[in-house]
């Protein structure tokens, strides 16, 4: 019995393990005054973004927190909450994330994890926010831009919360430098290599979802 319970056991950990690949990308719906001013400035819901990749056979998430962390993906699902709040996408062509990139990926995870939080957004690898976590790593580990990275000028930041929140961490609107490089979280959703997969979506069986085309 007990060697039947392991073997179903290793079967639902293999199963749930295939959802995921190295590299996949969590954009999550996150609530606070910072996320606020950012779904404002970017004119997107998505104010959050994290990598999934695979360690011993189980999904873990690197993200830029306060601070610099590894975490499981359940407990990620766990402390964001509904899986409505969750988008994940991955590389319409996966190809190059080989052995050699993860490897590389793993250095660089090692090399930032514990650093600070960047509450400013600001374009250095001395503290890290999220989205310049996911798209670093993806351009210093594989070459890949996920997106343009843009101006904070180039954001809304005429609304009312997002200048509260430039005045709380800069002291004065006039302080934050517009020139600086930023990616948000919904530039790197909007990416055109990325494609969206719903791992939680329930499957269909095939004599049901045989009788359900036939009533249309």
């Amino acid at each position: 019995m007990l060697k039947y319970l392991t073997l179903c056991l290793l079967s639902l950990i293999s199963t749930l393990s295939a959802q995921w690949k190295n590299g996949d990308i969590i954009f999550t719906k996150t609530s606070g005054r910072q996320a606020i001013a950012v779904e404002a400035a970017t004119e997107s819901p998505w104010t959050h973004t994290a990598v999934i990749f695979i360690s011993e056979g189980k999904p873990m998430v690197l993200e830029a927190v306060q601070p610099v962390q590894i975490i499981s993906l359940d407990a990620y699902l766990k402390r964001s909450g509904k899986k409505a709040n969750h988008s994940f996408k991955r590389l319409k062509d996966a190809s190059s994330l080989n052995q050699d990139v993860f490897a590389r990926a793993v250095a660089w995870a090692k090399k930032h994890v514990g650093k600070n939080y960047d509450g400013r957004f600001q374009w250095c690898d001395k503290t890290l926010y999220c989205s310049e976590l996911v798209w670093k790593v993806y351009h210093e580990c594989a070459g890949i831009e996920l997106c343009r990275v843009k101006k904070v000028k180039e954001y809304n930041l005429q609304h009312p919360k997002v200048k509260q929140l430039i005045t709380e961490r800069f002291g004065s609107v006039d302080r934050l430098n517009v020139e600086e490089k930023i990616v948000a979280p919904s530039d790197i959703y909007d990416s055109e290599l990325l494609v969206e997969f719903h791992p939680f979506a329930k499957k269909v069986a095939p004599q049901k979802q045989k009788k359900e085309l036939l009533k249309k």
